[in-house]
């Protein structure tokens, strides 16, 4: 059901509540689907648009109508949301055109913790007060693991159910993750251990559809809880965000899947396994789609870098020769 102060209220107002129903019924996050919605909503209304038909030049209007200081990136994420909704006008019979996707721009580079940088923030959550929210104390930190230590993106832990963990084997089963797609994911025996330790204290005899992360009301928690807390640990961590132009991604919760994703790489590489041979594992963990998405990791980090300019040098000592002082 859909709050007061998520009505719509232009032409489309119902097939914009259907939609959002529906995608709250896959479990989908409906906050980021409800922002997207909204604008689209508000142009419409703004510019009386009073046809159920969406056009090449109302969509283009709509986008032209977004903030200009918006970056590639997030203008496709627009369009991505735009393209749900039109698409599920069209089972409903009614005509909406499809822009075809965005050539995102490849120039971001997530931040990438450092060792040092890692060790402050995980002591912080540990320590972290978060309030009387039942458990939260201990959630917090175990969500921030999870996210850290298994790569998954945030709403696919917060989804997580008690029945999703496989304590025999320490496997994750994430459910309708992005592209609609289930997959198992092997944990680490130190976090599978601290899961498990979990459970037990704080979700003994609930059923398996029980939610590892719940809010007071036993409903799951927001992102924007999360991202709080998180800003929070950082603060408290001396990790500042660097300052950059307003619109451009910061610091955020998805640094803990890039992190995740290049710590593998490097590991690899140091215990000698050619990082390109193992991209489709790699891959296929992390549910990307394409392989793409999987070696942009391979250049992420400068301490991967530094570890194989390392190895170089001292496999090739001797090889050439030295120069005068």
């Amino acid at each position: 059901m859909i709050a007061k102060e998520h009505e719509f209220i232009s032409v489309f107002a119902d097939e914009f509540s259907e939609y959002i129903a529906l995608r709250e019924s896959q479990g989908r996050v409906i906050s980021f689907y409800l922002h997207y919605c909204h604008s689209l909503d508000q142009y419409f209304f703004a510019e009386r648009i009073l046809k159920k038909e969406l056009s090449v030049n109302i969509v283009e209007g709509w986008l032209q109508s977004l903030p200009p200081e918006i970056s590639t990136r997030t203008k496709a994420v627009y369009i991505s949301h735009y393209s749900g909704f039109a698409k599920y006008l069209h089972t409903l019979g009614l005509p909406a055109f499809i822009p075809e996707s965005v050539i995102i721009d490849k120039s971001y580079l997530p931040y990438i913790f450092s060792e040092e940088e890692t060790g402050l923030f995980f002591n912080v959550t540990d320590s972290l007060s978060i309030g009387n929210i039942p458990f939260a104390n201990l959630a917090f930190p175990l969500l921030m693991r999870i996210l850290y230590g298994c790569g998954l993106r945030i709403n696919e832990a917060l989804r997580l159910q008690i029945g999703d963990f496989d304590m025999e084997s320490g496997v994750l089963l994430i459910r309708n993750a992005k592209g609609n797609r289930d997959r198992l994911v092997p944990m680490d025996d130190s976090l599978t251990e601290i899961l498990t330790r979990y459970i037990a204290i704080n979700r003994n005899g609930c059923p398996k559809e029980t939610l590892l992360f719940q809010n007071r009301k036993g409903n799951q928690v927001t992102q924007w809880t999360i991202r709080y807390q998180f800003n929070r640990a950082l603060e408290l961590a001396g990790i500042k965000k660097p300052k950059l132009p307003r619109y451009r991604r910061n610091i955020c919760l998805h640094c803990m899947r890039h992190c995740f994703a290049v710590n593998s790489f490097r590991k690899q590489d140091l215990a000698g396994v050619d990082m390109y041979s193992s991209s489709p594992l790699l891959s296929a963990y992390m549910g990307h789609k394409r392989m793409n998405g999987t070696e942009t990791y391979l250049h992420m980090t400068a301490a991967s870098g530094r570890d194989m300019i390392e190895k170089a040098a001292e496999s090739s000592k001797g090889l050439f020769p030295g120069v005068p002082q």
